[in-house]
């Protein structure tokens, strides 16, 4: 049997979670903001705060997926959407890369949608009205190929190599670190010891 795929298979436009299927918001915008919080999440709270906060973000991602809380734990939802969030199935990828992260759907969106639209035609900027299915646009975003200014970008946020020209302009157009849930977490724990004694 094939894998879903976008000669055969639509894209879903509905999650099951508990044996039921809601409807979802399947555009990007919305996928853009659900990973957004997502990474705000803290992966193991282990203060009543901290559960509180996951609790108010899961809250705010069941919103902008289905429209609404839906009537089953927090954790099969989540599930859910965190798998929906991956697109089509991709073939397993062995060991390799560095590691780096070498784009952002929060600094490089600009770039992702002036490439999609050189390559393909797709215009997604503000002027799009329509929804533009998350997969879809995932899938436009792996296949870019040439010289777009944000694969150059990829390029060089991911060099590994010796070349110190390559490595000063890597150093130079690295992402900002981004501050996980967990560890806005343990600056929360910190911050308590300090101003609340």
């Amino acid at each position: 049997m094939l894998r879903p795929n976008m000669a055969l298979d639509a894209p879903p436009a509905s999650l099951e979670v508990g044996g039921i299927f809601y409807k979802i918001d399947t555009d990007y915008r919305a996928w853009l903001e659900v990973l957004s919080k997502m990474r705000r999440l803290v992966p193991a709270p282990n203060r009543p705060e901290h559960a509180a906060k996951n609790a108010e973000i899961i809250s705010q991602i069941e919103q902008i997926v289905f429209g609404k809380i839906i009537p089953h734990p927090a954790a099969d939802a989540l599930k859910a959407i965190m798998d929906f969030s991956g697109g089509y199935p991709d073939a397993p990828v062995g060991e390799g890369g560095n590691g780096k992260q070498t784009y952002s759907f929060d600094y490089d969106l600009n770039y992702i949608i002036i490439a999609i639209q050189n390559q393909f035609g797709i215009d997604l900027s503000y002027r799009r009205k329509e929804p533009f299915h998350w997969w879809e646009f995932l899938l436009y975003f792996k296949a870019l190929c040439g010289n777009h200014y944000i694969l150059r970008l990829m390029e060089i946020r991911g060099y590994d190599g010796k070349d110190s020209e390559m490595k000063r302009q890597s150093q130079r157009y690295a992402l900002p670190r981004e501050t996980t849930g967990e560890e806005q977490a343990m600056l929360d724990e910190f911050n308590d010891l300090f101003y609340n004694a």
